[in-house]
């Protein structure tokens, strides 16, 4: 169903673009349904089904709840005047919305500042919850790759979003991940360092520029010069991950080691060198969280 003439509108979106790496594989391997007379067929099939589809399911219901409890206010509007609780209002980000298309999940963000006044809450809460959900989904024994990007866009049909942005987040996880990462583009770069650098009229360019600081820090750059969500670095021990498990991050990293070990030794020298990048990664990271 596509919205009304009067819902329509054209602007300036965040997206985020998410793939779960090795789904294909296993597609592939169902070529048909079951023949319950073979044994062990039926249970095959059901195997293969769960292993993806529930990988999927679990990719989109993790991101949707990093960013549900992200974005929870323990604030009492009882307690506020009128006018307070109207600045409150203001001072909230638009709504992220999701949808996923076979083993894709994406989010997007209108960045339009004209009803709520800060949308760096939407950013910071769109790379946070994908940082989490990067560094879970690794600890479970899956991989994902992403992009995320800012561009025009344009909700034409409900619940969905089409134009440059969404081109944009699908080139750079398509064309320039290259290795399970989330690579973050120009013009998401540029529109944080914006914030960041916009004079301090008012409450909400304040608030604003303050979830800029703070996106910043989730942001690296990488070996080739792509800047990328820094899921292990300082800024999300910080200000995201505070009490997390040490477990966590051993699962992750034994994941990687096996992954990296079983594609050197079938001599697979792509997806070798493409899990050494990301064992490197962790292991530059590892002191962060060790005994601290």
């Amino acid at each position: 169903m596509h919205m009304s003439k009067d819902e329509l509108f054209v602007g300036s979106y965040l997206v985020v673009f998410v793939d779960i790496l090795g789904q294909q594989e296993i597609l592939r391997q169902i070529k048909s349904l079951p023949n319950k007379s073979i044994p062990g067929q039926k249970e095959e099939f059901d195997g293969l089904l769960k292993k993806t589809i529930g990988t999927v399911d679990g990719l989109r219901n993790l991101i949707n709840n990093f960013y549900q409890e992200a974005s929870k206010r323990y604030i009492n509007l009882d307690d506020f005047s009128g006018k307070q609780k109207q600045l409150y209002e203001k001072s909230k980000s638009n709504e992220i919305k999701s949808y996923m298309f076979s083993d894709f999940v994406m989010l997007f963000l209108s960045l339009r500042d004209d009803i709520n006044k800060v949308p760096m809450g939407g950013v910071f809460l769109a790379l946070a919850s994908a940082a989490s959900t990067f560094l879970t989904m690794l600890a479970g024994g899956h991989v994902i790759r992403g992009g995320i990007d800012i561009g025009l866009g344009i909700e034409f049909w409900e619940g969905e979003i089409y134009g440059p942005a969404l081109a944009r987040a699908y080139a750079l996880e398509s064309k320039i991940a290259n290795y399970p990462r989330i690579i973050l583009g120009e013009e998401l770069t540029r529109y944080i360092q914006l914030q960041q650098s916009r004079p301090q009229n008012d409450v909400f360019s304040v608030l604003n520029k303050h979830l800029a600081d703070l996106c910043s820090t989730l942001v690296a750059i990488d070996d080739d010069g792509y800047p990328f969500l820094d899921y292990l670095g300082e800024g999300f021990k910080k200000h995201i991950m505070t009490d997390l498990d040490q477990t966590i991050i051993n699962k992750a990293f034994e994941f990687v080691i096996r992954e990296s070990e079983r594609y050197k030794a079938s001599k697979n020298s792509k997806l070798a060198f493409r899990y050494s990048l990301l064992r490197d990664y962790i292991e530059h990271r590892m002191d962060n969280w060790i005994n601290s």
